[in-house]
């Protein structure tokens, strides 16, 4: 009786195979539960990943911008100055070519006594004469004729009173350098240029 109690209590080899068959099924369903679970997560941590990437990646562009924006302003500060002092150094430069393009003929100072009816007063007058030449060559021209300028320079002078000097100075000066002028130019040749004006950079009665 107990024999036969043994034999029914061990599992037949169908029933042991049907057995194992429950547990791979439920294995496997448990395995893949935990397979689905373990991608659910690894998808929302590359998302995270992903996310963080591009957040720093929106970071980076706010800051490149901002710093663009900010060397654009300090360089739209700096450029006017730059042009405004590179303007200012041209017109220096194009004052400077005017300048070197006057053809100034300097006449040695001139010293003599003002005389009063031929008589010596005891007064000096010292004047230092410019020549306004029309162009660079004339200068050649005038080396030629100097002593006869210096001559009708001196000559004209000479003929002023006291009185045009004292009583009439400025408009004594202007009737020199016309003078001047008249008897200058009739010394150059036709063609070579003529003295355009007479400055006096030093005029003074002792």
């Amino acid at each position: 009786m107990a024999e036969d109690q043994e034999k029914g209590a061990e599992l037949s080899t169908d029933e042991a195979a049907e057995l194992e068959r429950l547990l791979d099924e439920t294995g496997g369903e448990a395995g893949a539960a935990v397979g689905g679970l373990k991608g659910k997560l690894q998808k929302i941590l590359a998302n995270k990943k992903l996310l963080m990437i591009l957040a720093g990646g929106f970071l980076l562009l706010i800051a490149g911008v901002t710093f663009f924006l900010l060397q654009g302003k300090e360089e739209a500060d700096v450029v006017p100055v730059e042009e405004k002092a590179v303007e200012e150094a041209l017109k220096e430069e194009e004052e400077e070519v005017k300048i070197a393009k006057v053809n100034i003929y300097k006449l040695e100072p001139f010293f003599l006594p003002i005389l009063d009816n031929g008589k010596e007063t005891g007064q000096f007058i010292s004047v230092s004469t410019n020549l306004l030449l029309s162009n660079s060559v004339l200068d050649k021209e005038l080396d030629k004729v100097l002593p006869l300028v210096r001559k009708n320079i001196y000559n004209i002078l000479r003929r002023k009173s006291p009185s045009d000097f004292t009583l009439n100075r400025s408009r004594t000066e202007e009737r020199i350098k016309k003078e001047i002028l008249t008897a200058s130019n009739a010394l150059l040749l036709s063609g070579t240029g003529t003295i355009n004006d007479v400055y006096f950079s030093h005029f003074m009665i002792k």
